[in-house]
């Protein structure tokens, strides 16, 4: 999209606001006017500084409520010397604009790129922020990203994200990524190296991970997480080739979008957890078990009642992790 484009877009805010918010969320806004039609503003959390260049702000809470107002992942920045790349932007235009505010804490470089990892809502819906800042940023993601979004997931995302946090993201403008990074990319910023890696089907098929080459950190979206989420998307192979290429990288740092950030660890035991699942679902599925048979035996594995079991999300949805790792099992013989 052109900046003119941009510009018309938010010019528009109001009206494709109350196309997306739905009625049920509309009539009591409306009401109170038009200077009420936006969701609260959400409280400052402090970036956390990962190396010279690389900062990331912390998640409120590792699923969308009310309460954390949708800031479930962790929006992260590098500073370079000639401005600030934006590594994914939250779920919501009140998170852009809080990421922006601490932004503004470090530096007062302008934001000159923003790339989203992958096309769930909480690492693009906050673009709307930084377009509204400066009209003419660049957003960048895989064109898979691209592709799914205008498919109507853009508006998937937009209403779980509002269903969630009941109606706290009213006022986000659904606004895109428009460029596009393949992987492979090396780009110079300033006095910084970014190296752009896309391993295939990860979390999706759309991952990206942003290498920051001076500082031997890698943002790596939700290719990795100590957090048992969402597999619906990816590929428990795919995730354990790309973890098992990361693991030899010569990083020092791993930024993931949900969890602290760790060293080389956070990549073994999320390759661990991948594998274990995958290749015992698929040893099971030869004796001829059934899901909710395989799930005891494949939780009572040391690694996961000693490790993962500790991860949020672990006990309510471990059983479909199951369930997809069959699923891809069985694609994979036939």
């Amino acid at each position: 999209m052109s900046a003119m484009g941009r510009r018309d877009l938010l010019k528009g805010m109001f009206g494709v606001s109350v196309g997306m918010v739905g009625m049920s969320a509309l009539n009591p806004l409306y009401a109170n006017g038009l200077a009420e039609f936006k969701g609260p503003a959400v409280p400052d959390v402090d970036a956390v500084k990962v190396s010279d260049r690389c900062y990331y702000i912390p998640a409120m809470g590792s699923e969308p409520t009310p309460d954390n107002f949708g800031m479930f992942s962790n929006p992260g920045f590098v500073v370079t010397s000639e401005g600030v790349v934006v590594i994914d932007t939250g779920s919501s235009v009140q998170i852009g604009e809080m990421v922006l505010r601490q932004i503004k804490k470090v530096t007062d470089k302008p934001v000159i790129k923003v790339i989203n990892t992958h096309y769930h809502g909480d690492h693009w819906l906050g673009n709307h922020a930084f377009v509204a800042a400066n009209p003419d940023v660049d957003i960048y993601s895989h064109p898979a990203c691209q592709k799914v979004l205008k498919s109507g997931q853009d508006k998937f995302w937009f209403n779980f994200m509002q269903t969630n946090t009941d109606n706290k993201i009213t006022g986000t403008v659904i606004t895109l990524p428009t460029k596009s990074l393949s992987g492979g990319e090396t780009i110079k910023v300033g006095d910084t190296t970014l190296k752009i890696h896309h391993f295939g089907k990860v979390h999706t098929e759309s991952d990206i991970a942003i290498e920051v080459v001076d500082d031997k950190t890698m943002y790596m979206g939700d290719m990795v997480m100590r957090r048992v989420a969402n597999m619906a998307d990816g590929s428990f192979v795919g995730s354990i080739k790309a973890l098992s290429a990361v693991e030899k990288m010569p990083i020092d740092n791993f930024i993931p979008m949900h969890g602290k950030h760790e060293d080389v660890q956070l990549i073994k035991d999320g390759k661990d957890f991948m594998d274990i699942i995958y290749t015992k679902a698929g040893e099971y599925y030869e004796e001829g078990l059934s899901d909710f048979e395989m799930k005891p035996k494949i939780m009572a594995e040391p690694f996961m009642k000693e490790v993962a079991s500790q991860w949020p999300g672990y006990e309510s949805t471990i059983g479909k992790f199951v369930v997809v790792a069959i699923q891809e099992y069985e694609k994979n013989l036939f």
